[in-house]
Order: structure tokens, then C-alpha cells, then sequence
């Protein structure tokens, strides 16, 4: 107790000390009396009702004593006041081998917050308590029969601009927030939860802008497809916001975004004594407002593990618009169910954020087309693209897949068939740790592009996913049909239906290659159980030398297969081309 009262003072006198150092020149200014530190005071009973409360106006330390009624537990009010806002630092100290309470309540006497952290014999600790007019405090303690003396400090401060007022746990009392504006907060005690309401501007008028078809790109470099289109079109309009909270020893975060109505947009947490930094949180453009709630989530899976709290280290929330603006992806998308559009012939840019962050992309075309997908590769984190499908009942499947870039380099996926809607995934690559696959890689700095070019399906190129029998690439007599054998082990199959023939057909078939890939071509008879019987080989020629095959087949369905003949090797830049006319 007496530690308490030196501190305080020592606080209080030290602008007095100060003056030692002031020019002794300097012409003498009457500065009123000195400061002569805290009020003291002691609690009188009884005071176990709001209409009994001890008043405090200004720094205070209360000598107060708990008693040690058998029957039911003691209880102290104080009513803190303030002709003009302030905060207040509230601690109470716990007599000797007891636990004690504090409570915050209001005129109609309601809880507001209610503190029980540190303990048997420790000290609770409300630290910026916003007293503006009067703020009813309840001492309690928490068994009956233990009692003894305590101190309640109370530090009235004049508010300090960018930190946060307690108790702010209601959406009433949140604490009002500009976009931008950085404020910073206590996670007090393991039930503290903070809330910061934040008014969204009105989005400007956005005119579309056309793209013109990118063309084919290069995977080595990313795309460019100029200026984009409107990427917000559609039935929500959204808006991409960064959100950052610093970190703070011993707390792990849970922070959630609502809506006014207190609808959860987004939700994450981080490590115990570690930050957050979440890019393109997507919040609809006709919510005006934003509540954001900053609270402690427990520090482990297990059922017993606790909250973690500080009262001597606050942390920093920032929340400030992302400046990809109309091309950013929107948080959160890690199932198709909430996809961000991506415009076709356009870009959507993203990060993978936080660690084992999954981003999905929806895109929509006019009918059946070709899509070539691009995605360029950032510091710090090994992606992998690929195409999946929604499964009714069932997990979304994956039909086509790519990583053969590591960290930094690109992914792309050629041809793939998009017949009015296509969805892609964006996550990190799985990486074994202790004997476990997780996906523990992020990074909320770069941020990584994801490409597209859709083109009308005219029937000149391969439609991938087509590795299996079943999506074969429709052949017809006399039309060329393009490829590529990427990325590696890729496997092409093209369909003949000759089913419909009464006699043999004679067919004569060649595969132009390409440089730095050996390919080969196979030709196929499916059964009538579909088992593929190999009638034809062609694999000789290296590099872009031609394969050819000529026969007579009976009727029925045929396959062309095209693939590298090592099966090691892949050319993303340049098409193989196959063709298949009837006769000698």
C-alpha cells in the first residue's frame, strides 16, 4: 500500500522537480500552490449501496478494509466524478488471502464491465475508464468470510487522444474511430472485449473500362491487362479494407468485423504474443458502418487453456483501405460459397493471409470458352493454383492443378474449359513440420496477381482438365486442334466417335511437337467396359519433329493420346498441334 501511495506521488511531482532545471534569469512566475499529490482517503461504511458511494473527483488513494461477514460477501461502492471528460486508471489491491471484484456500473445500475483476472491476493486493474459525469464502482469480494484491508487508486488522467475509453464492450459505447486513424487499447482481463465503430465514406461513381484480350503472356512475367474493369460489378458491391493490430506479450487476438447489426463479415485470430495483418477484408459497400471487436481468444485448443491479458502493454488497430481498390480480392473467400468474382480478360489481386489462408475466385463468361489462368508468385510463400468444382453433399472437388513454380516464381494453368462458370483456388503449398502437413507460410506485404484471358471455344484447342478417358477433347476430321504439355506428367486425350460407322475407316493423324518436349501419340480403342486397348504408337521424333499414324479402324470410340514421351518435361510457352483426316 504505501508502494502505491510513493509511486502516485512521485508521478504527481515529478513536472515539480523539473522546474530545478529552469533558467534562473527567467523572470519569476507565481505558479500557484504545489501540488501536494493524491487526495488521500479513507472508505467509510456503510457504503454497500450506489446511494452510500464514497465519492472520488480526483486522483485518489483509498485506505479502505473488506469485512469478513460469514453470511454474505462484503461490498464497497464509489461513485468517480469529473465536471469535464476524463479517464481514469483504477486498481484495487485484495486484502491479504482474499480475491476480490470490480465492477463498473451505470445510473441505472447495470454492469457494464466486471473484473476478476489476477487472482487471490493480487491486484485488478481497470486502466482507461471513461468517467464523464459519474461512473459507479462495486468492490466485491468473491468468498464470504474473508475480509481484510485493501487499496483502491484512482488516477483521473485528461483524456489522451487515439486510445480507447472503457468500458467499450457494447455497440453504445464503442469507441469512435476515423478510417486511417490508428487507436490503441488494453486487453485488461481475460472477458475485456473492445469495440471501435468506424463510419465508411460513400464510394465514389466508378465508370467500367473495357480490357482488351491480354493475348498470351509469358509466365515468367505477370500480367498487365491494363486498365481493369469495374471488378466491384455484380450484386454486392464491396470494398477492400487493411487491418492490422499489433502485437502484445501473452495475448492471443480474436478480432471480428460486424456489420451494424452486428453481423460477424469477418473473424480471425493470431498466435499467442503475436499480431495481426489482414489484407482485402471485403465489407459491402452499403454497410455506412463498421464495427471492429478486439478480444482474447484462449492460447491453445486444449478445453482447460486460458485467455491471455495484459494491463501494461496496449495494442495498435489500425484500419485503413487497401489500395488495390477495385482489383483487390475480398476477405473472406476461403470456400466457393463465397468466391470473389474474377471479370473475365481482367486481374483480381490477393495475399495469403493470414497463414493457411485459402482464396477462391469465381469466374463467369458468356458461354463456352477457353481461360488461360496466371498467377504471379511472391516472396516468402510457395503457391499453388487449381480448378475446383462444387460437389453437392461432398467436398468441392479439384479437377486441375499446378505448382510447378517454388517461391517467387509463377503458375499457370492453359486451356482450361470454362462453359459459363469456373472456379480457382489460391493457397500455399503444404509443408511437412514434426511429422505433420500444415500450411504455415503468409505474407500480408506482396501481394500476388491472378491472371485471366478467356477466349470463345471454336474447337481449336484442348479443353483441360482432359487426363482422363471421359474428358477427352472432342476431335473433328480435318481440324486442327492446339495443346500444350504442361505443367509436367501432363496427359492430353482427344476423342474420335466413329460409333456411328457401318465399315472401317481409314484415318491418317498427325502431332506437330514442340521445342524442348519430346511428345508422342498413341491411339486408343475404348471398350465397351471402358478399358483402353493400345492400337497405334508414334513416338520416335525429338523436340518439334512431327509423329504421324495412319490405320484402318473399325467403328467405335477412339483416343489420341498425347503426352511426353520421358514424362519429365514441359513447354507452358508453345503449342503442339494435332490433326486428323479421313483416308489414306
Amino acid at each position: 500500500m504505501t508502494q502505491v501511495r510513493s509511486s502516485v506521488v512521485a508521478v504527481l511531482l515529478a513536472s515539480v522537480v523539473a522546474c530545478s532545471k529552469c533558467d534562473d534569469s527567467a523572470t519569476a512566475v507565481d505558479a500557484g500552490p504545489v501540488d501536494a499529490g493524491p487526495q488521500q482517503l479513507t472508505e467509510l461504511e456503510p457504503n454497500e449501496s450506489a446511494e452510500k458511494a464514497l465519492v472520488i473527483d480526483r486522483t485518489s488513494v483509498v485506505e479502505a478494509t473488506m469485512g469478513a461477514d460469514p453470511q454474505k460477501p462484503d461490498e464497497d461502492w464509489y461513485a468517480l466524478k469529473a465536471a469535464l471528460p476524463r479517464t481514469v486508471d483504477l486498481q484495487v489491491s485484495a486484502p491479504m488471502g482474499g480475491d476480490v471484484a470490480v465492477e463498473v456500473i451505470d445510473a441505472t445500475k447495470t454492469v457494464l464491465a466486471s473484473v476478476n483476472a489476477a487472482g487471490p491476493g493480487a491486484a485488478e486493474r481497470v486502466p482507461n475508464l471513461d468517467v464523464s459525469g459519474t461512473v459507479l464502482v462495486r468492490v466485491v469480494t468473491m468468498k464470504k468470510g474473508v475480509g481484510g484491508a485493501y487499496t483502491l487508486t484512482a488516477i483521473f488522467r485528461e483524456r489522451q487522444p487515439g486510445f480507447e475509453l472503457e468500458p467499450n464492450d457494447r455497440r453504445v459505447d464503442a469507441t469512435q474511430v476515423q478510417l486511417g486513424q490508428a487507436v490503441s487499447g488494453f486487453i485488461a482481463h481475460p472477458g475485456d472485449v473492445d469495440l471501435f465503430r468506424f463510419e465508411l465514406p460513400t464510394p465514389a461513381e466508378e465508370v467500367p473500362v473495357a480490357v482488351e484480350d491480354a493475348g498470351d503472356v509469358d509466365a515468367g512475367e505477370p500480367v498487365d491487362a491494363g486498365m481493369p474493369v469495374d471488378a466491384g460489378a455484380g450484386p454486392e458491391l464491396k470494398t477492400a479494407l487493411r487491418v492490422d493490430v499489433s502485437a502484445v506479450e501473452g495475448v492471443s487476438f480474436d478480432l471480428q468485423l460486424l456489420t451494424e447489426a452486428e453481423a460477424v463479415l469477418f473473424q480471425a485470430k493470431s498466435r499467442e504474443s503475436s499480431g495481426l495483418s489482414l489484407r482485402n477484408v471485403g465489407v459491402r459497400q452499403s454497410d455506412r458502418v463498421l464495427y471492429v471487436a478486439v478480444r482474447s481468444a484462449p492460447v491453445s485448443a486444449a478445453k482447460d487453456a486460458k485467455k491471455g491479458f495484459n494491463v501494461d502493454r496496449s495494442y495498435t488497430l489500425t484500419v485503413v483501405p487497401e489500395e488495390a481498390g477495385a482489383t483487390a480480392e475480398y476477405e473472406p473467400n476461403d470456400e466457393l460459397g463465397k468466391a470473389t468474382d474474377l471479370p473475365p480478360n481482367s486481374y483480381r489481386e490477393g495475399f495469403i493471409n493470414p497463414r493457411g489462408d485459402t482464396d477462391h475466385f469465381k469466374l463467369t463468361t458468356d458461354g463456352p470458352s477457353i481461360v488461360r489462368v496466371q498467377l504471379g508468385g511472391v516472396e516468402k510463400v510457395d503457391l499453388q493454383l487449381s480448378v475446383v468444382r462444387p460437389v453437392e453433399g461432398k467436398p468441392d472437388e479439384v479437377i486441375l492443378k499446378v505448382n510447378e513454380g517454388g517461391t517467387k516464381e509463377p503458375e499457370l494453368l492453359n486451356n482450361v474449359r470454362c462453359d459459363g462458370v469456373c472456379w480457382f483456388r489460391v493457397e500455399g503449398v503444404a509443408r511437412k513440420v514434426d511429422g505433420k502437413w500444415v500450411k504455415e507460410d503468409e505474407n500480408p506485404d506482396q501481394a500476388y496477381r491472378l491472371s485471366n484471358t478467356v477466349v470463345p471455344d471454336d474447337g481449336t484447342e484442348e479443353r483441360e482438365p482432359n487426363n482422363t478417358p471421359d474428358a477427352g477433347t472432342p476431335l473433328s476430321f480435318g481440324k486442327a486442334v492446339r495443346g500444350t504439355i504442361y505443367p509436367k506428367k501432363d496427359l492430353d486425350y482427344f476423342a474420335l466417335d466413329l460409333r456411328d460407322r457401318q465399315v472401317k475407316t481409314p484415318i491418317a493423324a498427325q502431332l506437330i511437337g514442340v521445342l524442348k518436349v519430346d511428345v508422342g501419340l498413341y491411339l486408343h480403342r475404348v471398350e465397351e467396359d471402358g478399358k483402353l486397348t493400345l492400337v497405334q504408337t508414334s513416338d520416335s521424333a525429338k523436340g518439334d519433329k512431327p509423329e504421324s499414324i495412319r490405320f484402318s479402324v473399325e467403328p467405335g470410340l477412339y483416343l489420341f493420346e498425347v503426352r511426353d514421351v520421358k514424362n519429365r518435361e514441359s513447354n507452358f510457352q508453345d503449342s503442339y498441334q494435332l490433326t486428323v483426316d479421313e483416308g489414306d
